[in-house]
């Protein structure tokens, strides 16, 4: 047998049981966007993990977002660090949600610290220079690939550009699981033009990053319009739960369900697009 080097470490590989993580997943904590978007994703946003929200200029996803950020800032008086890639963040909005919510603004918007990255380099840092004594619970990326878009352009920096967007997205899900925080971002799309006009409207229009993003989250949900201003929110892809959706709006309280009524009207809409191609 080759005989050991002298500083060679010996390597330990931390095994446990399937029933030792199931026991402490049990533990493990949620929040909820207050919405039919829980009941896609097991009651809420599990803390540790990285949900993506994505679709098409006003979808809605970005009001998700905010939403979350009153909810754990203003209602569970909690930290939160909104990374505003596309330069779109307006704390009016917040104090809008939060006194429809009965929540206290000024506490609301001093527990969201926000960071405007001008380039790449400053957003994959974020985890590393946190504000001093800053410990959030929920960490928002808006607008995921819009640095990466604007200085890898060009087909010839794309694999360069998927590389350095998987590198950081897998450190952002260890560091996430680590601290137990809860990750959201959110995503524009592009339209496939080899998709055939059959197809579900969430594989014809994919995320920007395609497949670099895929493995490193743990929920993907697409989010369209709909008719009479409802947005539809479709869990795509999960490492847990099945495909399904629900609908809900946007008011001066951020995201909330919809009537019954119109579900129900969303539904038959759904039922009778989805007709020609159903098999």
């Amino acid at each position: 047998m080759p005989k050991k080097k002298k500083n060679q470490q010996t390597l330990i590989l931390n095994f446990k049981t399937a029933y030792d993580l199931m026991k402490e997943r049990e533990t493990i904590k949620r929040i909820s966007t207050g919405t039919p978007i829980d009941e896609l994703i097991g009651g809420g946003i599990e803390e540790g993990e990285v949900a993506e929200f994505f679709g098409e200029y006003g979808s809605g996803k970005t009001q998700i977002a905010k939403t979350l950020a009153t909810i754990v800032a203003g209602e569970q008086k909690q930290q939160v660090v909104f990374a505003d890639c596309e330069e779109t963040f307006k704390p009016e909005r917040i104090v809008q949600i939060a006194k429809n919510r009965g929540l206290d603004p000024e506490l609301t918007l001093k527990n969201i610290h926000v960071l405007i990255p001008p380039t790449t380099n400053e957003l994959v840092s974020i985890t590393e220079k946190l504000p001093e004594g800053v410990t959030p619970k929920l960490l928002i990326i808006d607008g995921l690939t819009t640095l990466f878009r604007v200085e890898y352009i060009g087909r010839e920096t794309l694999a360069e550009r998927q590389g350095h967007l998987r590198k950081f997205l897998y450190a952002l899900k260890r560091w996430a699981k680590q601290t137990k925080t809860v990750v959201v971002v959110t995503n524009q799309v592009y339209a496939d033009a080899s998709a055939s006009p059959f197809m579900p409207l969430e594989y014809k229009e994919l995320a920007v990053g395609g497949h670099s993003l895929w493995h490193c989250l743990d929920n993907r949900i697409f989010v369209r319009k709909a008719q009479g201003g409802t947005r539809i929110a479709k869990l795509v892809d999960s490492s847990l739960y099945p495909p399904a959706e629900r609908p809900f709006k946007i008011t001066e309280k951020g995201v909330e369900a919809v009537p019954k009524l119109v579900e129900a009207e969303n539904s038959t809409e759904e039922k009778a697009e989805g007709e020609p191609h159903g098999g």
